[in-house]
């Protein structure tokens, strides 16, 4: 090699270093500006923490506002974009077939944004042989073929699952697994108004001899009235089937299972026995005829209010929640270098478990059930929902049965509701193949169609793992060339607060918002000893170079920023959550110089 030839390769090879330790440099700083930048210090951190981290962030992104209101949300769209961009690029004959069917269902959801209840209709009339009362006459000859179980049972397919009973399987093993029907949750339930029954006049034209939408709506106000009512306490029973005290119950789980039929010894479990008997009086009021159209409606109003498709991020976050493993293959190809994080990731979450469990035994109180302490140590990790190895085969397989049309939406998405119903009541099957056994958590948990415009860790209950979406494995959590301070800080807090908040077994003990509190104090408290317990004092004085900083104060005061700048949004929701850990962690109110009531402090 010549002398000048090899002066050339040095100069290039410096010139990279040199311009990855500028990329490095700028986007740490581009990170620490975010940060700092939203302080409002017209508020008071001891006081608003939330008004003071997170004020101005709303006001930074007000031209973006109609694609998203939160940093999770932010998070969400950017995926999304870059997703968009490789399907727009991407040749299909580079594609796996399951990323075709994806591109197919994202396709199809841009060309038809409008919802048409009637197509919806048409569209199981043709493939399922649906009959709707609606559509048919009072007094028309097979009027009498109508039952409200086979009905619901139909719907239960599609994903239907919030109305008279909530059906849920769990595997106990591939081959082993329990059904359970509970009272769906009413509290939060939409209930119908006029306003909805006339929108359904307008739009669903009902053949003579039918009952009026508006006259429908006399009848359901006051039946959603007693539905209701209907509070109770839990007592739980379990029945073999043959022996299950309603014969509107066992039609139910014969219309589920057909073409099979459910073994007569198999037990099923019924979660709330007081509102069984309460429904079943109930039930007794009204005809088959009434129960089935109002099923109907329900079941209408269910997908139009499913319906997220105005915009094309809509859409692409209606895909992913549709097909997430689909969508999470996609960023992985579009994103290689995070593989390299695994191990520091892997390491971080057990760093933060031990801690956790550390902080969870201070508890004098005996607020925490021991379960909690048995599922901390058993407790794992899973980056990205995606199989281990082989993935692009296993997921071929996965989707196999898919067939999606880059036109007809409303087709695609009933098959693909069908799909994940079929998914879970199908588990077994998988047990006959190796490689979709030994990845069985992808087929495990049960999968549950909801439209999600946001990135967030997903606790899986049965399996017991913490999963991280890749897409939140981006700036402003993560950067494969962020700091340590910027990892520990923002995802380290996300990790301890998805282990503590996430435990079924706490909501018995503590409300919804009290449970993201406490989830919050244990999640930062956590990622803020783990880090700062390792700290040596020349990584304190680079920090403090890097950052302009003055003291180690300001370098915690930093961390607790940075820690809750993922909570920041337009509607402040989150200002509860993030002003009760500053006015309960101690570390806190040090590196703030805040008062602090002794009996406020929890760590």
């Amino acid at each position: 090699m010549t002398i000048s030839l090899r002066l050339f390769l040095l100069l290039g090879l410096a010139a990279v270093v040199w311009s990855s330790d500028v990329d490095h440099k700028a986007l740490n700083e581009k990170q620490r500006s975010i940060v700092m930048d939203f302080l409002d210090k017209d508020f008071k951190p001891c006081t608003s923490f939330y008004q003071y981290a997170c004020f101005k962030w709303s006001d930074s992104h007000e031209k973006t506002r109609d694609n998203f209101t939160t940093v999770a949300a932010m998070l969400n769209y950017e995926a999304n974009m870059e997703v968009m961009e490789y399907l727009e690029k991407t040749p299909q004959a580079n594609m796996p077939d399951f990323v075709k069917n994806f591109k197919d269902f994202y396709g199809s959801c841009m060309e038809q944004r409008e919802f048409k209840a009637l197509t919806y209709m048409h569209w199981m009339e043709k493939e399922d042989n649906m009959k709707w009362a609606l559509l048919t006459a009072d007094n028309a000859e097979d009027v009498a073929v109508f039952t409200w179980p086979t009905t619901l049972a139909m719907f239960r397919k599609y994903g239907f699952n919030d109305i008279f009973l909530k059906e849920t399987i769990t595997y106990q093993s591939s081959d082993k697994f329990t059904i359970a029907l509970s009272k769906p949750n009413y509290g939060t339930y939409n209930y119908l108004n006029s306003y909805h029954m006339e929108e359904f006049n307008t739009s669903i034209p009902l053949p003579p001899g039918t009952m009026d939408f508006m006259k429908l709506w006399e009848i359901i106000d006051k039946f959603e009235d007693k539905l209701n009512d209907m509070k109770f306490e839990k007592e739980k029973k379990i029945y073999k089937f043959t022996e299950l005290p309603y014969a509107w119950m066992r039609e139910y789980l014969l219309a589920l299972a057909k073409p099979k039929v459910p073994d007569a010894n198999m037990e099923i479990v019924l979660d709330n026995v007081a509102y069984m008997e309460a429904f079943d009086r109930l039930l007794k009021e009204y005809d088959n005829l009434f129960l089935t159209r109002y099923l109907e409606v329900r079941f209408i109003y269910h997908m139009a209010m499913a319906q997220k498709r105005d915009t094309p991020n809509e859409c692409m976050t209606t895909a992913k929640s549709l097909m997430p493993m689909a969508f999470e293959w996609i960023y992985a190809e579009l994103h290689p270098e995070l593989q390299h994080e695994m191990a520091k990731i892997y390491q971080m979450f057990e760093n933060i478990v031990k801690n956790v469990n550390r902080t969870l035994h201070m508890d004098k109180h005996g607020l925490i059930p021991k379960e909690l302490f048995e599922k901390l140590d058993t407790i794992q990790l899973k980056v990205g929902n995606l199989p281990q190895e082989n993935s692009k085969e296993i997921l071929q397989t996965y989707f196999n049965v898919l067939h999606l049309s880059p036109t007809e939406y409303y087709g695609n998405y009933l098959k693909l509701l069908r799909f994940h119903y079929e998914l879970e009541h199908t588990y077994a099957n998988y047990g006959d193949t190796n490689h979709l056994r030994d990845n069985k958590e992808f087929f495990y948990k049960t999968p549950e169609y909801k439209y999600d415009p946001e990135i967030h860790p997903e606790y899986y209950a049965p399996l017991n793992i913490l999963v991280l979406p890749l897409a939140l494995l981006r700036p402003p959590v993560y950067h494969v060339d962020f700091e340590d301070f910027f990892k520990q800080s923002s995802l380290g807090s996300l990790m301890g607060n998805g282990i503590f908040g996430s435990f079924e077994t706490l909501h018995d003990r503590f409300d919804d918002d009290q449970l993201q509190q406490l989830a919050q104090v244990v999640g930062v408290h956590s990622a803020f000893e783990v880090f700062f317990s390792s700290l040596q004092p020349e990584d304190i004085s680079r920090y403090q170079t890097m950052f302009n900083l003055t003291s180690l104060q300001e370098l915690k005061q930093m961390f607790f920023l940075n820690a809750v700048h993922y909570r920041c949004e337009w509607y402040v929701a989150n200002a509860d959550v993030v002003d009760f850990m500053a006015t309960h962690l101690s570390d806190f109110a040090e590196s703030f110089d805040c008062k602090m009531n002794s009996f406020l402090k929890m760590f």
